[in-house]
């Protein structure tokens, strides 16, 4: 918990008029604190108007300009929340969001009551929870994800063929439109979507479920934090692998990838009393 907060970042959903009036908000809130406010290059281009009312905000382009930032501040849903937990990954700068968004499963504060929410978090009324992250290996690249790592069919109509193992031991040889492995934070997306448990936010564990599989015996597995999973392309044709939503690889035919967990790399705030089992209940169900 924090009670010292003197700089914040902000970051806002993707479409400026869902978050214009949410900004006009919280930068007076901030403004009357004496709380300085940092905000990307891209919010400019977004919110250039209203950032210019403010004495003074500062653009964040890079990771050292967020040195002393206490608070990183979500104006929108889980997608603007994943664009900050990656911002802030490694500062360990917790991340709070106010749910503008359709579901906003990982947001803590609603947006009809923006003004004693923000209060709160800056008065240190909150509770950080260090998010586990993975770490996918793919020939001499390693990438990094919050949420998950999905390997899938893309947009074609074949399916993958997948050999799961785990720690050597293989565990499924199957059809499938693909294979996501999720973290606590990001069980609550594609994974729950594909069948997969809803993993408290402080377990120290990751999911594996797969998309649609061509078997009946197939169920999702939570796997230890080291345990360490390959999943082989054994069909003939390509695979896809996103990470975080983004498209960043292929898997050809014969290719591993290995995936394990990293600490936690990036921080969620939620609001003391709040917990992600309360969004499960009033949100998802």
């Amino acid at each position: 918990m924090k009670s010292d907060i003197t700089r914040v970042v902000i970051l806002t959903h993707g479409d400026p008029s869902v978050a214009a009036a949410a900004l006009q908000e919280s930068l007076a809130l901030l403004t009357e604190r004496g709380i300085a406010v940092l905000v990307p290059p891209a919010e400019w281009d977004k919110h250039g108007d209203i950032l210019a009312m403010v004495g003074e905000v500062t653009s964040a382009a890079k990771q050292n300009d967020l040195n002393g930032v206490g608070l990183c501040l979500v104006l929108g849903g889980d997608g603007t929340m994943l664009r900050a937990f990656h911002l802030t990954r490694d500062l360990r700068i917790p991340v709070a969001g106010v749910n503008l968004g359709r579901v906003g499963f990982l947001t803590t504060i609603r947006s009809d009551e923006l003004a004693q929410g923000l209060s709160r978090l800056l008065s240190g009324e909150f509770t950080e929870y260090p998010l586990l992250g993975l770490g996918a290996q793919l020939g001499v690249a390693t990438y990094r994800a919050t949420n998950d790592v999905v390997v899938s069919k893309g947009d074609r109509s074949h399916t993958c063929s997948l050999a799961l193992t785990i720690n050597g031991v293989t565990l499924f040889e199957v059809l499938c439109d693909g294979v996501v492995v999720g973290t606590p934070a990001g069980s609550s997306a594609y994974s729950l979507a594909a069948g997969g448990p809803l993993l408290g936010i402080s377990v120290d564990a990751y999911v594996i479920s797969l998309v649609a599989p061509h078997a009946v015996g197939v169920r999702p597995v939570v796997a230890a934090p080291q345990d360490v999973l390959e999943v082989i392309n054994t069909g003939d044709t390509d695979c896809y692998m996103d990470v975080d939503g983004q498209r960043l690889s292929t898997l050809p035919p014969g290719t591993v990838l290995r995936i394990k967990t990293t600490p936690g790399m990036t921080s969620l705030a939620l609001l003391r009393g709040d917990s992600l089992y309360h969004h499960f209940r009033d949100r998802l169900l």
